[in-house]
């Protein structure tokens, strides 16, 4: 899945994690297997990928929610050295073209709304947004704005119609892990590698199949940077009103294009 530890640097969304070998006995490809040999042929454990796809669909399915993510992520200096720095997230989408993400973090803050008809950026700490029309349906906006404009919101694989074919097509190898405990949650755990990333994820059984945590690791970049997120605070039946959806910029913000928002954040 797709995500962004800030509204600058595009990622690609997934995950992976660490897991005790009682809980993983099939944690080792089988010799000649796919994964092991390098053919592109998928290896994914039949629970792992049933759980993972109900969940997806559960989310897909939704015609609005709302959650809250608790995120960490490392950056990585020349020198090697990784930093890692926390922020916050919160989502409101209605589907079919309606969404609002507010990022707040150390390194700072983001807002960003989509109305079904454009999408706007601002970052509060200045005084200027960007703009730019967008198509109707939340998913063709989605595909729009990471190769038109260079960036995405945190997390946005979870936000299409379909999150778990964003990213079957990129997995090589996947199992089960069991079950643990996230902040109190019972969820199981499941472990994926794909092309160029690993990916854990937590997923709460019900009887709302949801997230409950994502642990991404970006296996082919320098010193192996990680991007975590806690889920809490899902809903599926929120009082979203109306101007949650349109920008609330302050008297005076100057519009400049998108590339230089995204220019000014990297």
């Amino acid at each position: 899945m797709r995500t962004l530890c800030t509204f600058a640097a595009a990622s690609v969304l997934s995950a992976l994690g660490c897991w005790q070998p009682a809980e993983a006995q099939n944690a080792t490809p089988p010799a000649g297997s796919s994964a092991a040999t390098g053919n592109a042929q998928p290896v994914i454990a039949e629970q792992a990928e049933d759980l993972v796809r109900q969940m997806a669909a559960y989310i897909g399915s939704a015609q609005e929610f709302t959650f809250h993510a608790n995120v960490t992520f490392d950056h990585v200096l020349p020198s090697g050295q990784k930093l890692q720095f926390a922020a916050s997230e919160d989502v409101a989408l209605q589907r079919p073209g309606h969404l609002y993400v507010e990022w707040s973090g150390d390194l700072g803050d983001r807002q960003f709304w989509y109305d079904g008809k454009s999408v706007t950026l601002y970052d509060p700490s200045s005084p200027y947004y960007a703009s730019e029309p967008a198509p109707p349906q939340l998913d063709a906006m989605l595909d729009k704005i990471l190769p038109q404009l260079d960036f995405s919101p945190p997390l946005s694989d979870f936000l299409y119609n379909d999150p778990f074919q964003r990213v079957k097509g990129n997995i090589q190898y996947g199992f089960a892990l069991g079950e643990n405990d996230v902040d109190g949650r019972s969820c199981r755990t499941f472990a994926f590698v794909s092309k160029d990333i690993d990916w854990q994820i937590w997923v709460d059984p019900g009887p709302q199949l949801i997230p409950c945590k994502l642990v991404i690791t970006y296996r082919n970049q320098p010193s192996q940077p990680q991007f975590t997120a806690v889920f809490t605070d899902w809903d599926f039946s929120p009082r979203i009103a109306e101007p949650v959806f349109t920008p609330d910029l302050p008297p005076g913000a100057e519009k400049i294009p998108f590339q230089t928002v995204t220019a000014a954040k990297q």
